[in-house]
């Protein structure tokens, strides 16, 4: 069976439940006596594979339903693949930046990092420029494809006079 889902609200239901979804995940993990670095590159794996997933499964206005996706197409529209995108690249970037500033002896820096493994940081921040290459793919692709149309929004009328 076929997924798909077309309502604003249904597609922030499932933002929601996929990050509600990580706290049981780390929970079992921690649970476990994973080490660390297998929390993080397991919690890092779910993380990635919902995103994937909900780019799979979402449709844009004026999208069709029926037929899967293009493996490159992560959203409908151009604009929001390439916000995505820049999203997707401003967070490794900013946590490498502070990874470094830790790697030169930045105390503030290393406070922000006390939680995280070394390489759960590193496999987090590759996940992160993987997405991010992928939501921008898809940003100039899409340019190149005419645009969809834009289905008419029905008001109700007001009163009659």
């Amino acid at each position: 069976m076929d997924v798909r889902i077309t309502r604003w609200y249904f597609k922030l239901l499932y933002v929601v439940g996929a990050w509600l979804l990580g706290i049981p995940v780390l929970a079992l993990l921690n649970a476990l006596h994973l080490p660390p670095a297998a929390v993080d590159a397991v919690s890092g794996a779910v993380s990635l594979a919902s995103v994937l997933l909900g780019a799979r499964i979402f449709r844009g206005r004026g999208e069709p339903v029926a037929p899967p996706r293009p493996w490159w197409k992560m959203t409908a529209r151009p604009r929001l693949s390439r916000a995505l995108g820049v999203l997707f690249a401003l967070t490794p970037a900013s946590a490498a930046a502070v990874a470094i500033a830790a790697a030169f002896g930045v105390d503030a820096a290393s406070e922000a990092l006390g939680r995280y493994t070394e390489a759960g940081l590193w496999t987090s921040v590759l996940a992160l420029t993987a997405l991010a290459a992928l939501y921008l793919n898809s940003a100039a692709r899409l340019r190149r494809l005419p645009a969809l149309p834009v289905e008419p929004k029905f008001r109700t009328p007001g009163a009659l006079r």
